[in-house]
């Protein structure tokens, strides 16, 4: 990694900026932020890449893009006329007022860097040894991971439904049921109440009984934790769960998670080429958004995201964290020219090979008739705990469909930001590349839809593109992060019928 030269890149980016406006004035007077809106894109997407693999520190770049921004503005300022100078009818010109200087906005890219592992650096070369790998577990207490798969049936005299419990986790933040939840009020069909959980009462093998604390920080809306209160023992080997008026439901807590060993391989991906397949992921997981024109075979409007994309590459070769060799540029290109999208500035040719994650959906959207069997709603109960990559390390909770969507549960250990987006939208606190495969061989990318991180644990939602049908018996999970990808097959046990 290069920062002298990151800099003087940006540095020279702003030259450039600022010759090309002077040989060309706008038409007509522009608008107080013309400067943001018609110059700055590409600069911005510059900035905005050094800033994310860490080649330009954000202070530097806010410091750069200020200086920019305030001279393109006085370039548009008009000049007053000549004292003395009469107009019309003998009256004085009027001195027109100056546009007021746009306000620099702040905080542009003190979130945009992806979250490095402590001591991050490139992959090692063929003759020198790969670097001992770290932990940051969370530590001083018990974690234990358990598919459940249980119904609970509830009615009073204002609501009614179900709560489908998917999984069971206890880890040094507390022990919790990770749940969804249907509930009808009979006053009103389409509205929906919450379960009344903390009418539910909960013993355990010992006798002892305990709380539910609904909570949905971090869960897409019909999904929830359910913490057990007081903590329970890191041994308990059953839980019998009572909604009033119903038949107990035991939850069998020694019930074995039938995970295979997941499978960790060195990847030779540099800081660069990660942060390009973060936005080749956001481009595929975005197309689904525009169906008319997928069907239609024209061209996916997300330029605002694919905009810039030259410089942007052409930024991180600046800075030595992408090679001049490297494939990835030109698969963008190939993706981009897939979808139709214009206006990337890529310049090099579009590769004949894509990733096969990215052509299984490229090939999932260009087909002219609909999904067999749609994405019905349901559950799944499933629990497998990845290894660390990138300092996170990522436990699966469970999955349901609802309203067309599949939604992951999961928990992350480490530290999750809470600011997440970044300039192409991306999830830049969150550092690892998720996707799924079913057992039919299609590939989905797995994208975080919220999170809620406290101390060193998170709540963490991911939504599947496209969405997973209830016939998956199981699923691969690939995660990668910038030094190595996991692989870990996962057993899904659904809920309902599929």
């Amino acid at each position: 990694m290069n920062r002298e030269r990151a800099e003087t890149f940006l540095r020279l980016m702003v030259e450039a900026e600022l010759r090309g406006p002077a040989l060309s004035p706008l038409p007509a007077p522009p608008s107080a932020d013309a400067a943001f809106l018609t110059r700055s894109t590409a600069l911005t997407r510059a900035a905005w890449a050094l800033t994310a693999v860490g080649a330009l520190d954000p202070e530097i770049a806010e410091a750069v893009m200020a200086d920019a921004e305030l001279a393109l503005a006085a370039r548009y300022r008009p000049e007053p006329p000549e004292a003395g100078v009469i107009g019309p009818a003998g009256a004085p010109l009027a001195v027109p007022a100056f546009p007021p200087v746009p306000a620099v906005p702040r905080g542009r890219f003190t979130s945009a860097r992806l979250t490095v592992r402590p001591g991050w650096r490139p992959p090692p070369g063929p003759d020198e040894p790969p670097p001992p790998a770290t932990s940051t577990a969370v530590q001083g207490g018990p974690e234990r991971y358990v598919p459940v798969g249980r119904m609970i049936l509830f009615h009073d005299e204002t609501v009614s439904g179900e709560v489908d419990l998917m999984s069971y986790a206890h880890t040094a933040a507390g022990a919790r049921l990770i749940a969804i939840w249907q509930a009808r009020d009979p006053l009103g069909p389409r509205r929906r109440g919450l379960p009344p959980v903390e009418a539910f009462t909960v013993t355990d093998d010992r006798g002892q009984r305990y709380e539910l604390v609904f909570a949905t920080k971090g869960r897409s809306e019909s999904s929830c934790d359910l913490a057990l209160r007081p903590d329970p023992p890191a041994d308990i080997r059953w839980l019998d769960i009572t909604a009033p008026g119903e038949q107990a439901v035991r939850v069998d807590l020694e019930r074995p998670a039938e995970v295979p060993a997941p499978r960790v391989s060195d990847v030779r991906h540099s800081v660069g080429e990660h942060l390009l397949n973060r936005i080749a992921e956001r481009v595929l997981a975005m197309a689904p958004d525009f169906p008319a024109q997928l069907a239609a075979m024209t061209a996916v409007p997300v330029a605002g995201l694919t905009a810039g994309l030259g410089v942007t590459i052409a930024a991180l070769q600046a800075a030595e964290v992408l090679s001049p060799l490297s494939p990835v540029p030109a698969q963008l290109a190939a993706l981009c020219a897939s979808l139709r999208v214009p206006g990337h500035g890529i310049t090099a040719a579009p590769a004949a090979e894509l990733p096969e994650p990215w052509l299984s959906l490229l090939s999932h959207y260009h087909r002219r008739k609909p999904d067999i069997a749609p994405a019905r709603d349901g559950f799944a109960a499933a629990a497998a705990a990845l290894p660390e990559l990138d300092g996170i390390r990522l436990v699966l909770l469970g999955l349901h469909n609802c309203d067309g969507s599949t939604w992951v549960n999961a928990l992350a250990h480490g530290h999750l930001a809470r600011r997440q987006h970044g300039l192409h939208g991306l999830d830049m606190a969150f550092p690892l590349s998720i996707w799924i495969r079913d057992d039919a061989g299609r590939w989905h990318v797995a994208r975080p839809a919220s999170w809620f991180d406290e101390n060193g644990e998170a709540v963490v939602t991911l939504r599947l593109t496209p969405p997973l049908t209830r016939s998956a018996a199981s699923i691969e999970v690939l995660a990668t992060g910038q030094s190595a990808e996991v692989r870990a097959t996962v057993p899904l046990s659904w809920g309902y019928p599929p």
